[in-house]
């Protein structure tokens, strides 16, 4: 379903909510849009303590259910709420969104473990990937729906309630369909003793350490411009929630025939090279943001579909390239490690972009603002290619799925295009007769 799109705060329809039809100003946006990935790193000291307590089914419904109510009486208060940056709304957004957030991602904690328990290892890649295909017709669908309803009316409200209606309807639906899942499970398979063990081992990895910081690098790099792309669309460039769904449908249908592509090369050519190639060509089409204007929109048409073909890769490689790294045995240690330290980064970089977006927008400055922004971007995440430099790739296999993984990752592709992302199962898609069958050893 595409909840998990339209409940992150950096995508285009809540971006224009907040920013277009609110009025928050740019440290405010900036601060919400930082908060899922702040909470997805907090979790990890949280979560121990609250295995105490709940079982993942318990953890998972729970937090759910609390966090659609949460969205239920957001998208009945929209009416009622005040606009512009003196009027107070950001605070109240500022408190939705941490809840929110927390909510999101405990669960998302939760499910990770609780589905293990009902979807045995041999049927995962199976069912994940029919899980997938499934999710993403079903967001391209959704997104097709915000195109129309905005092109009704692009300047009113009500076309934002709707699609916040529709996205808690269909996920009330999901929740009372897992109410009805039984499993033995009586803990949250987060902490073991050895846990303390497995985190040390996994620091102990040379390769994975750098693997690590270049996640942090990359990560805080697209966070920094990512969630500011729409904001910039919509006040620089004159585009409209209904024309800006255009390009996400674009670059989420790429992504989709870029995901399967992409997977096959990791199995032919390596995890590193797929990676460097993708995040390359995806960053040299990305310095078109220097230079669009409203005259030259028309550029970005063909650049979000290269986007979305190409951030797949990242994302593809990346994610078989931490299972490969991590020490065997120790991978859920090893993947919360990846997730805490690149959430830091990937929520720290919004918020100093907000600060210095209302600074130079105050002295006037802010298209040259922008346009510096994107382009020191794009040359960071392309000089970070330079800490893969002596990074061997083991050549073990790697599991086929993996739920929960890479989600600060997949919230940042998400807002920036590739929709899909945000509640897919990330998972290799094509299996090497020649190697031995993956193991899972999580």
């Amino acid at each position: 379903m595409p909840w998990a799109f339209i409940s992150v705060p950096g995508n285009f329809i809540l971006a224009a909510l907040l920013t277009q039809f609110y009025g928050l100003d740019k440290i405010s946006y900036g601060l919400i849009v930082s908060l899922p990935a702040w909470t997805n790193a907090v979790q990890i000291i949280v979560i121990p303590w609250l295995a105490r307590f709940l079982t993942p089914k318990d953890l998972t419904l729970g937090m759910s259910w609390f966090n659609i109510g949460l969205w239920t009486v957001l998208a009945a208060a929209l009416p009622y709420l005040p606009t512009g940056e003196a009027s107070g709304v950001a605070n109240l957004f500022l408190i939705f969104f941490l809840l929110a957030s927390v909510s999101q991602s405990f669960l998302g904690v939760g499910w990770t473990s609780w589905v293990k328990d009902w979807v045995p290892t041999r049927l995962r890649g199976q069912y994940f990937g029919q899980r997938n295909r499934w999710l993403s017709v079903s967001t391209v669908l959704f997104l097709l729906l915000a195109l129309a309803l905005f092109e009704l009316n692009e300047h009113a409200l009500w076309p934002y309630q709707v699609l916040l209606g529709m996205g808690v309807a269909m996920r009330c639906g999901g929740l009372v369909w897992q109410h009805a899942i039984h499993t033995p499970a009586d803990h949250l398979d987060v902490l073991d003793r050895s846990w303390v063990s497995h985190l040390r081992e996994n620091l102990a990895s040379r390769n994975l350490v750098i693997f690590i910081v270049f996640s942090a690098w990359t990560s805080f790099w697209l966070g920094f411009v990512g969630p500011f792309i729409p904001v910039f669309s919509f006040e620089e460039l004159g585009f409209e929630p209904g024309s800006f769904s255009v390009l996400v449908i674009l670059a989420t249908v790429s992504g989709i025939f870029g995901w399967w592509f992409w997977g096959t090369q990791v199995d032919r050519h390596g995890c590193v090279p797929v990676l460097i190639a993708g995040l390359f060509f995806w960053e040299i089409s990305s310095y078109v943001w220097v230079f669009v204007s409203r005259e030259t929109v028309w550029m970005l048409y063909p650049l979000w579909v290269v986007g979305g073909f190409f951030s797949t890769a990242y994302i593809a490689a990346s994610f078989n390239l931490l299972l490969k790294l991590v020490p065997p045995g120790t991978k859920l240690a090893g993947i919360s490690l990846h997730l805490a330290v690149t959430s830091i980064a990937a929520a720290a970089a919004p918020m100093l972009a907000g600060l210095l977006l209302a600074h130079f927008i105050e002295a006037g400055t802010g298209l040259l603002a922008y346009r510096v922004g994107f382009a020191v971007k794009s040359t960071a995440v392309l000089a970070g290619l330079l800490l893969l430099h002596g990074l061997r790739e083991p050549q073990r296999s790697v599991r086929t799925s993996l739920p929960g993984a890479f989600r600060t990752m997949r919230q940042l592709l998400a807002a920036q295009g590739t929709s899909f992302f945000a509640s897919m199962t990330l998972q290799k898609l094509r299996n090497n007769p020649r190697r031995p069958k993956p193991r899972d050893d999580a």
